[in-house]
């Protein structure tokens, strides 16, 4: 199998988030062209710095968002009891849907970069911009999901109900 196996949820609730910072600082970075940034990452690890950091953040992301749609879909034929307590939640089912998306895309050019970079060897621009950039929004996104659903847990509706019963 892998070396690096995070089946548990607990493993991917700790890289997400690591991922996440590192894709925002370095999409920073690169789009304030910080001199620190340039001096810290040796030359030869740079690309593959900036194409594996968003990649693995999407790849992250991506499993996330088909665990959640097939414990949904199982919910909804009625195959199993895998469903989570907040998985119906309104808010949880909308982050789903807005980041599944973008960490394709995100994932389409980190692999993109990828090719270019190492198989192809073409010349000229390098598309890694695009899977930084990318990477960066979407490492924003998983922060505030983060936090979003450390505040509530269950959405934030479920909250407004358990209020108005008291």
């Amino acid at each position: 199998m892998f070396a690096f196996y995070l089946e548990s949820p607990v493993g991917r609730r700790v890289v997400e988030p690591v991922l996440a910072v590192l894709a925002l600082l370095l999409a920073d970075g690169v789009v304030n062209d910080s001199a620190i940034l340039f001096e810290t990452v040796p030359g030869p690890l740079w690309v593959p710095v900036i194409i594996l950091v968003p990649g693995l953040l999407a790849l992250s992301v991506l499993a996330g968002v088909l665990a959640h749609g097939i414990r949904l879909g199982s919910a909804v034929l009625g195959a199993g009891d895998r469903l989570q307590p907040s998985d119906t939640s309104v808010t949880r089912i909308l982050a789903s849907l807005v980041l599944g998306p973008l960490a394709v895309f995100t994932l389409w050019w980190a692999l993109a970069t990828l090719i270019v970079h190492y198989p192809a060897e073409t010349g000229g621009v390098s598309p890694s911009i695009w899977a930084l950039l990318f990477g960066g929004v979407l490492g924003a996104l998983v922060l505030l999901r983060a936090v979003f659903f450390q505040l509530f847990p269950a959405g934030p509706l479920s909250r407004l109900r358990d209020r108005s019963v008291e």
